[in-house]
């Protein structure tokens, strides 16, 4: 009978997953990067068989790309694919904020007040890596607040794969999404029930991030992995002596 994971193997195992996915918010893992279990347990002081648990769901989840018989890279859009999966973001993401702003719960928002808080927490922390995950989770927010599930799985597909190219070609301060309070003025007019403002307010946020990361080309460079984990949160996951998974 298969050993049932104890609470701290769970807990160590969110920590690696954790950790690789922090490396991606904040830029230091280069598009084609390739992702080499023994270099990435010894960093993070674990087994291989732990990061490989985290690999295979990063893969699963689109954040990481799975070649056979070479093994587990980051991914690398060109600007053109860039360009497409924003323009059907472009088409979707308006549609959203009109129909929020047409009709919207307490609870809905209540939590689009929130979230928006939290952004800018993050901003006078300074703190990239947090603030590039919340920038993305503010867009699924959105879609989820409109109670449509397929919505939302859409949206955060579409969202996973232009996440890597954003993370390298965003600059290091780094303020909701492309510019100052551009979360906070699109959750303010659809709060205001201003469908017209919020539409043209996320259009134009979008159109931000294509001119942001048009104008700043990838560069492929090797990764350095105990720089591109130097200080996240995750690292050394367990202590280095007890290295079973």
């Amino acid at each position: 009978m298969p050993r049932r994971p104890k609470k701290g193997d769970v807990a160590a195992d969110e920590a690696v997953y954790g950790a690789i996915r922090r490396a991606m918010h904040m830029g230091r893992l280069a598009p084609g990067a390739k992702l080499q279990e023994p270099a990435l347990a010894r960093v993070l002081g674990v087994s291989r068989e732990r990061v490989r648990k985290a690999l295979h769901r990063l893969v699963h989840e689109g954040w990481l790309t799975a070649i056979a018989n070479r093994g587990t890279f980051v991914p690398s859009l060109t600007v053109e694919e860039m360009r497409d999966i924003y323009d059907v973001r472009s088409m979707l993401e308006a549609a959203i904020v009109r129909r929020l702003s047409e009709g919207h719960t307490s609870g809905a928002a209540k939590r689009l007040k929130a979230h928006v808080a939290e952004e800018r927490a993050a901003t006078r922390r300074d703190d990239r890596g947090r603030l590039f995950e919340l920038s993305g989770e503010f867009h699924v927010l959105l879609a989820e607040l409109c109670g449509n599930d397929e919505l939302t799985q859409l949206l955060r597909g579409l969202l996973i794969r232009s996440t890597m190219h954003f993370s390298i070609a965003a600059p290091q301060q780094l303020t909701n999404c492309a510019g100052p309070h551009d979360h906070g003025d699109i959750a303010e007019a659809i709060l205001d029930g201003k469908a017209d403002r919020a539409a043209k307010l996320m259009l134009g946020h979008l159109a931000g991030l294509v001119t942001l990361q048009a104008t700043r080309p990838l560069r492929h460079e090797p990764v350095d992995i105990e720089q591109a984990f130097r200080g996240i949160d995750g690292q050394r996951a367990r202590p280095a002596t007890s290295r079973r998974a």
